[in-house]
């Protein structure tokens, strides 16, 4: 390993990367303003941190600990919806800080360029595994409108793509997509070994995400009715809210956004052992 590249590991190590700060820098302008011009009524979101929007819940890998594989039997159906109606709702809203793209793979929803494209002024984090097959739509989408960042995730007992190949797919991300690579902590693999591989191609690991295996994360049918406040309103394909994942996937108590009511406040829910294990922000009184 050269001078300059071990100087380059050094600072890496210890400061975020480039695309991570600049998103940051800008997410300032863009988080709990409201939007001006905007076709409808404004909707207040009322200072949450973030919503998840999910354009659809199909997905290329099949992860064991996913909270998509074991809280339903069978995932349920949701009918897409198109990015204009997506847009038209989104743009409405103000007071929040930005908005998390998630699935199943956001880049299999085959309006996902035309979506990114047309919102306005958001912060949008979006959460992708990187397929093969869809990478070639990315150089369409552009950031002229809102502060995109791609928070992508290197599944070291899914993946199908050895390190090599992985690293030169994750190369061919537009910079101004602020690409972040995330590497899901499998116990059983050296995640040493792993950061080293990535270092030899150039390629740095933003975060070492932990996961919580699933075992321990198996639905108590004995559930508990607590006051809840979620910082995770979830609007599933078919623009239906729920207040957390676990409920999407079952269908429980969903509204469609015309007539559901944002709210920062804690609100009663009868089904707490049914929660996402990515479900956060909670605050819980029993």
């Amino acid at each position: 390993m050269n001078l300059g590249f071990r100087i380059k590991f050094y600072f890496k190590k210890r400061m975020p990367e480039l695309s991570v700060l600049k998103w940051d820098i800008k997410s300032i302008f863009y988080g709990y303003r409201k939007k001006k011009h905007v076709i409808g009524e404004p909707i207040n979101l009322h200072g949450k941190q973030h919503i998840h929007i999910y354009p659809n819940i199909i997905c290329n890998m099949n992860c064991y600990f996913c909270q998509n594989k074991f809280y339903v039997d069978k995932l349920p159906k949701f009918d897409w919806v198109s990015a204009v109606e997506w847009v038209s709702w989104l743009n409405r809203m103000y007071n929040f800080h930005h908005i998390d793209i998630n699935g199943g793979e956001p880049l299999y929803y085959g309006h996902i360029v035309q979506l990114l494209n047309t919102l306005y002024k958001h912060n949008i984090v979006l959460y992708t595994n990187l397929p093969k097959e869809r990478i070639h739509i990315l150089k369409e989408i552009h950031c002229k409108m809102s502060n995109i960042a791609f928070n992508v995730s290197y599944h070291p007992l899914d993946e199908k793509r050895d390190i090599a190949e992985f690293c030169e797919d994750y190369k061919k991300i537009p910079k101004h997509l602020n690409p972040s690579l995330h590497v899901i902590n499998i116990p059983e693999i050296s995640y040493k070994n792993i950061r080293a591989a990535f270092v030899k191609r150039g390629v740095f690991i933003e975060v070492l995400d932990a996961i919580i295996p699933t075992e321990y994360n198996k639905i108590k049918e004995n559930f508990k009715t607590v006051m809840c406040k979620s910082d995770m309103d979830c609007i599933a394909p078919d623009l239906t809210v729920y207040l957390c994942t676990g409920l999407m996937l079952r269908k429980i108590n969903g509204k469609h956004i015309s007539e559901y009511k944002f709210s920062n406040q804690h609100e009663l829910c009868n089904y707490y052992g049914l929660c996402g294990i990515c479900t956060s922000q909670r605050d819980i009184k029993l």
